[in-house]
């Protein structure tokens, strides 16, 4: 029994050596990292450039694409497009890529002092088809699958609810709040200081994107007391380290939100709950719900603070379509889009439902790399054009 315990003991400390040594050599990595190398590594090449909209088509090398129907993934306003392709083995452009799926994603850009008036309106009426129409003159399809995170998804909703587009073919929403009552306490502080919000919003212009960040941590302040201490106790775990990082830099690097798109999210959405309500127009368009007809798929999350169950389940009520699906997963705001048990949770469940959906190719086809030139989505995109607005 003694000799048992020592060998235990040997174990152990031979386990407890080779961490210290791996959390020695990741510490040391992690301090003369490039952050901006961790994150967006998936080549990609840019189909549309107009204004500071980009169309992203993504590529590993050469694929096999088993389904011709593209998924074009639509990010929130605030945050980067490279949420969707964090890093190698987690990136959900690279697991629909390995699944036969052709992804594109839609970067919406970085507004500027310029595109202050820039409204809801113009993201759904104008940027949104041009983003889709040219995945469709690219991918030489009609039919799309549109997937949207957090606000992403609302996009995509009134995308289609606007135009009824029915040549899109599958929609999925993932931590995407419907009902905004039931947002708990980002509900109740937009109805209590709405006003006060909107006035100093006028005042000061775009918000910035370090206020956003600010909030965002906020809402979950015992985890940004204990995240870098379940960071040191992990360190030893060079996968952790990289989900850390990405993690990181998602929330460090949120963007500027338009002032009047703000202004307007939050008394049309947040205080008035248009879209729930049936009540909401956009450009003098009707914005309903029920004109959303295609096969859904929702995500929520059990955890998520930001995106209450509660208030996405509500879309199912709402929309028009007979096929949808509702996957309540244990997760929050961002882990259930990118945590490190998203591709058994979400990802996976999604490829899924998506091949029973999506229109296969007869042949599977091999996408080479082209003569274009490819690029990282890592990097900046330089997109001043004027008029932007």
């Amino acid at each position: 029994m003694i000799h048992q315990l020592l060998e235990q003991a040997d174990r152990r400390a031979g386990i407890d050596a080779r961490r210290a040594l791996l959390r020695f050599l990741n510490g040391i990595e992690w301090l003369v990292r490039d952050p901006k190398t961790v994150v967006g590594r998936t080549p990609y090449q840019s189909i549309l450039r107009q204004g500071k909209l980009e169309v992203r088509r993504y590529n590993l090398g050469s694929v096999k694409l088993r389904y011709a129907t593209p998924v074009v993934l639509v990010p929130p306003l605030m945050v980067k497009p490279f949420i969707y392709d964090l890093f190698p083995g987690r990136s959900l452009v690279e697991f629909l890529l390995e699944h036969g799926f052709q992804p594109y994603v839609v970067d919406f850009g970085e507004p500027d002092e310029a595109d202050h008036l820039v409204r809801l309106d113009q993201y759904v009426l104008d940027w949104l088809p041009a983003a889709c129409a040219a995945v469709r003159a690219d991918a030489k399809v009609e039919d799309l699958t549109l997937l949207g995170y957090c606000m992403g998804g609302v996009f995509c909703l009134m995308y289609v609810a606007a135009h009824r587009d029915t040549k899109v073919r599958n929609l999925v929403c993932i931590a995407t709040p419907i009902d905004m009552n039931k947002m708990g306490l980002l509900a109740w502080v937009a109805k209590l200081a709405g006003r006060q919000v909107e006035t100093l919003a006028r005042q000061i212009g775009n918000v910035p994107g370090g206020l956003s960040s600010t909030a965002f941590r906020l809402l979950t302040p015992v985890k940004n007391v204990t995240r870098y201490t379940d960071f040191f106790l992990n360190l030893w775990n060079h996968e952790y380290v990289l989900g850390f990082e990405a993690m990181n830099q998602w929330v460090s690097q949120f963007i500027d939100y338009p002032r009047d798109a703000f202004v307007q999210f939050t008394r049309d959405f947040m205080q008035q709950n248009k879209l729930a309500r049936g009540q909401l127009t956009l450009g003098g368009r009707a914005v309903h719900l029920r004109e959303v007809r295609c096969s859904l798929l929702v995500f929520a999350g059990k955890s998520d603070q930001v995106a209450p169950p509660a208030s996405v389940r509500a879309l199912m009520d709402k929309v028009g379509s007979q096929d949808k699906t509702f996957s309540l997963v244990p997760a929050g705001h961002m882990g259930i889009l990118a945590g490190a048990n998203a591709p058994k949770l979400v990802w996976q469940p999604m490829v899924q439902w998506l091949s029973a959906r999506s229109q296969k190719v007869t042949v599977p086809a091999v996408r080479r790399l082209s003569g274009q030139r490819t690029q990282r989505s890592a990097e900046p995109a330089k997109r001043r054009a004027a008029g932007a607005n």
